[in-house]
């Protein structure tokens, strides 16, 4: 006897899914009688076969799990062959490992309630044959805001899992149902149908770039806004007045792969006053759940000017002077020198100019100057903005060897044009001319002839120093 060509010994259990087809041989030396075949005691099927040999084909109809299985030969002697056969017919079981967990008997409960919309279905498959597909329905259904009921169905297909299985979820906040089927290689299914409810009680995530402090009046921010159910709404609000600058609308509450995480890159305006550049970033789930960032950007264009070396050379009536200028969207970048008791312009550099803005200015330079009766000025335009700081030198002490030829293989004369341009201009002697009136001494009550000092009209304070913003030629003196 064989079953599916395999042969079949009395001893042992054989099992089978369906009713098989079972092959029958009988041989004798003598003329066989009977053959008969009964499955639990009961005859299925009988033979005459009045031949010393018995071959046939023989469909065997079972009845579910254990059967015992006889072929039962007549000729001089009879002779029985006896086999236990079981015929499983159970579906495919489940035993569940996320986000619950069950014995392989035991089905999952129908409710649970779970704290994200994010969960992982998974388990272990038990039966006899191959599981061949798993297919996993959840359906959410939610009221629109006009009032009406709307029906998110997804669907998730596993085909050849093996003995396990895992599965992402995404679920809408409250009830969602869930209905898993597992069909096996023969058609055979098991179904579970259960409910899974999103109680998020969790703020979303907010990670945020901004700047402490911006050199113009525009400011960039980019971060990245995260929530384990469904993100809603992200603004930005300005504190000083509410005004909202929304960077992701508000939508329905229904699962969206999309409106788990959201990037955003955007630009803000800054006003003059800082107290109204704090913002807040606001970020709303779809259950209601709201995180804030708040944050404060500090309008600062005023270029920052560091000042490493402003030393005088007496004999040779140069200044050296070296620093840096940064922190400032920098168009360009001057520095002269100016007699303080003529008002005479003594020297001019451009130290940058160039067609694209800068934030970081580099200098070192040297520019003629009178020892004790020189100041620097430093001035740098940003925007439509200019500042100036005024450097005023220190005098080193004359060294022997420097003359006025040291002071000028140095430097080269240098002036800029109203173009902006450097040019040299010198007169006929070779020397630099100045159209600028030289000042004279002014003599004091006892009638001697003192210094006059170099007032200036408008001041303002800028790191430490003082910034002369214009000068008059009054009653003789530059002032």
């Amino acid at each position: 006897m064989t079953i599916d060509d395999e042969p079949l010994t009395d001893a042992g259990e054989f099992v089978v899914l369906t009713d098989p087809t079972t092959n029958i041989s009988v041989n004798s030396n003598t003329t066989i009688d009977l053959v008969e075949i009964r499955v639990n005691g009961e005859i299925r099927h009988s033979y005459r076969p009045d031949t010393a040999s018995f071959d046939r084909a023989v469909s065997l109809d079972l009845d579910p799990n254990e059967n015992t299985v006889e072929v039962i030969a007549n000729a001089e002697d009879v002779v029985t062959f006896k086999k236990t056969v079981i015929k499983n017919t159970a579906a495919p079981r489940v035993q569940y490992s996320s986000p619950f967990t069950t014995s392989v008997l035991g089905g999952p409960s129908n409710e649970t309630t779970v704290s994200s919309g994010q969960v992982t279905l998974a388990g272990s498959l038990h039966t006899v044959s191959t599981v061949d597909r798993i297919r996993i329905e959840r359906t959410y259904t939610y009221e629109t805001s006009d009032q009406t009921n709307r029906t998110d169905r997804e669907i998730y297909r596993i085909t050849d899992p093996g003995e396990s299985f895992s599965q992402d979820l995404l679920l809408g906040n409250g009830m969602n149902e869930i209905v898993a089927r597992y069909i096996d290689s023969n058609g055979r299914m098991n179904e579970d149908t259960f409910t899974l409810v999103v109680n998020d009680a969790t703020n979303p995530v907010i990670s945020l770039d901004a700047p402490n402090t911006s050199y113009t009046k525009s400011v960039r921010i980019r971060g990245t806004v995260r929530d384990e159910t469904k993100l809603h709404r992200v603004a930005i609000n300005r504190t000083s007045n509410n005004a909202s600058q929304v960077i992701l609308g508000g939508t329905n509450p229904e699962p969206d792969p999309e409106r788990l995480s959201h990037q955003f890159d955007e630009t803000i305006t800054l006003y003059s006053s800082n107290d109204d550049n704090e913002f807040r970033l606001v970020a709303e789930d779809s259950t209601g759940n709201v995180r804030e960032r708040t944050f404060t950007v500090e309008y600062n264009p005023d270029p920052k000017v560091r000042i490493t070396e402003n030393r005088t050379n007496a004999t040779a009536g140069t200044v050296h002077i070296a620093g840096n200028v940064s922190e400032a969207k920098i168009d360009r970048v001057t520095l002269e020198t100016i007699n303080t008791k003529s008002g005479e312009r003594l020297d001019i550099a451009r130290i940058y100019g160039a067609d694209v803005t800068t934030t970081a200015v580099e200098f070192n330079e040297s520019l003629e100057a009178v020892p004790g009766e020189t100041v620097a000025n430093l001035l740098v335009t940003y925007g439509n903005t200019q500042y100036t700081q005024s450097i005023t030198p220190s005098v080193s002490e004359p060294s022997d060897g420097n003359t006025t030829e040291t002071r000028a293989a140095n430097r080269s004369d240098r002036t800029v044009d109203e173009t902006g341009d450097e040019t040299d201009v010198k007169n006929a002697s070779g020397t630099t001319d100045s159209s600028e009136p030289t000042g004279n001494n002014v003599p004091d009550d006892t009638g001697k002839e003192t210094s006059p000092t170099f007032l200036p009209i408008r001041t303002r304070e800028a790191f430490g120093g003082v910034v002369t913003v214009g000068a008059v030629y009054l009653l003789g003196q530059w002032v």
